[in-house]
């Protein structure tokens, strides 16, 4: 018989561990949907002003087409993106003047989604905070 050593067991089963996590994050990064839209609204209030972005990303198999962003419920306050293909990411500027609470982004193939601008945590020591 092969005797294995408490420290060995335990660096198979380290070894183990590590190689499921990675398997599970190769497994859920492989689109399933057709259409499926990944979508990050941040703002980071500086001192004297405050950064913005919309960050959408096309986690489907398929292309979007007229993707429409509608920041806080107004028209005034629109972009169209025509197309976004699969696994392409862009990131937009909100436009000047938007009050950056929420947005609305619908496209021709059936996403509607309403999003919250979120606001990073501020770490001690790291700038703007």
């Amino acid at each position: 018989m092969i005797k294995i050593k408490k420290t060995e067991t335990i660096l198979i089963v380290l070894i183990l561990i590590v190689a499921g996590i990675f398997l599970y994050n190769v497994v859920i990064s492989i689109p399933s949907r057709n259409y499926s839209l990944g979508i990050d609204a941040i703002k980071d209030p500086e001192s004297l002003f405050v950064n913005s972005r919309v960050i959408l990303k096309n986690t489907g198999l398929l292309p979007l087409n007229d993707i429409n962003i509608i920041y806080d419920n107004n028209l005034k306050y629109k972009e169209n993106v025509n197309i976004l293909n699969p696994g392409e990411t862009i990131i937009l500027s909100p436009p000047a003047g938007t009050p950056l609470n929420n947005i609305h982004v619908n496209s021709k193939e059936g996403i509607d989604m309403d999003k919250e601008f979120r606001s990073p945590m501020k770490m001690p020591g790291m700038m703007g905070s």
